[in-house]
């Protein structure tokens, strides 16, 4: 049953989402500037789109130089932002020696929370090379947020942490955890329930999880067998069952809105004392993990000394908004990239198919 609410919320995202003219092979609007978003590439891949680019006379556009030419409402001939999210390592070894090969420009952001201490590891960048990138001349290298994280929002169970579900997502598509009272990220210990959640930029409330209730599971799957309980047909209503019965004397809590918010602007606060620390300066963007963050969050960015903010194609609608706090911006995925007119151009037709194959990928396990 939670899969299918998963597909039916993925394709009311789908549905909500406003794509601009130029995706639905229309023209490109004289003043309009696209915005695309990449994350793991490969060189040939990232070479194939830049070359469309040349081709058809589009200029690839630094921050700055975007920023400026998005302030005025005027024609600026035919340009481009790229945006790399998440600084994996692809983008060292791959994008940026195809970048620099072909003098194009673009945005890397990053999560400081991931290449910092005891939780870096060999899927994200490390602060040298995010260093090599900012002083190359064609990458501008600014904030994806701190810890990239989800927070439960609810009681509303999701399903759980398995053998399955632990390889198949990536180390920030599991919410934060409790563990003897403190938060923690990434993979959660087996047999741990995930319940449905959202971006903590974009959260209103946090549901805390009874730590009581996760350690009765995991007893549970301890006494059938550990990882080989997993391998039964009916696993999944077995537990399902167990944790109900026990939810009831185990209740979780919301968390207090004060200690929510102080939350919320630790992400800020955090991620610019590690650019400062490493980089030598403080983000002034930031691609907000997963969609745009609330209107406090956009508060919150603005506060600590972002000037614009970008989210994704969901988010169209609302980065036109000119009563948010900080300038947004809706970003595609880089697929849409050879939507853009001109020679070679694909149709809004095969682009979707592709889309629709892999649409079951993009589906996350609790929001």
């Amino acid at each position: 049953m939670d899969d299918a609410h998963r597909v039916v919320r993925g394709l009311a995202g789908v549905l909500r989402t406003h794509y601009p003219n130029f995706a639905l092979g229309l023209p490109l609007r004289p003043d309009e500037i696209p915005v695309f978003i990449y994350h793991d590439v490969t060189p040939d891949g990232l070479a194939e789109d830049l070359d469309f680019l040349r081709r058809n006379g589009y200029e690839t556009l630094g921050l700055e130089e975007f920023l400026r030419r998005t302030r005025i409402k005027a024609r600026h001939g035919k340009a481009v932002l790229l945006t790399f999210d998440d600084a994996r390592p692809s983008f060292h070894a791959c994008a940026l020696p195809v970048l620099s090969a072909a003098r194009a420009r673009a945005v890397l952001f990053a999560p400081t929370y991931w290449m910092d201490g005891a939780q870096a590891t060999s899927r994200f960048m490390t602060w040298p090379q995010l260093r090599e990138c900012a002083q190359s001349g064609w990458v501008d290298v600014q904030s994806h947020g701190h810890r990239h994280a989800l927070v439960f929002t609810s009681s509303h169970l999701a399903g759980f942490a398995d053998p399955r579900s632990l390889a198949r997502y990536h180390v920030y598509d599991w919410p934060m955890h409790r563990i003897e009272g403190r938060d923690h990220l990434g993979h959660p210990p087996c047999g741990t329930p995930v319940y449905r959640a959202a971006p903590l930029l974009s959260a209103h409330v946090r549901y805390l999880e009874s730590e009581d209730l996760r350690r009765r599971c995991m007893e549970f799957i301890a006494d059938r067998g550990g990882t080989d309980f997993f391998a039964r047909k009916n696993w999944a209503a077995e537990l399902r069952g167990f944790h109900a019965q026990a939810a009831r004397g185990m209740p979780g809590q919301r968390q207090d809105p004060d200690e929510l918010e102080a939350l919320a602007a630790s992400e800020f606060a955090q991620t610019r004392a590690a650019f400062e620390r490493h980089l030598g300066y403080a983000p002034t963007s930031l691609a907000y993990p997963w969609m745009l963050g609330s209107h406090r969050s956009l508060e919150l960015a603005r506060d600590f000394g972002i000037r614009a903010a970008f989210g994704v194609a969901l988010d169209y609608r609302l980065a036109r908004d000119p009563r948010l706090p900080v300038r947004t911006f809706g970003r595609l995925q880089a697929e849409w990239l050879h939507a853009l007119p001109g020679r070679g151009r694909s149709s809004i037709l095969r682009i979707g198919a592709r889309k629709l194959a892999g649409f079951n990928k993009t589906l996350h396990l609790a929001h």
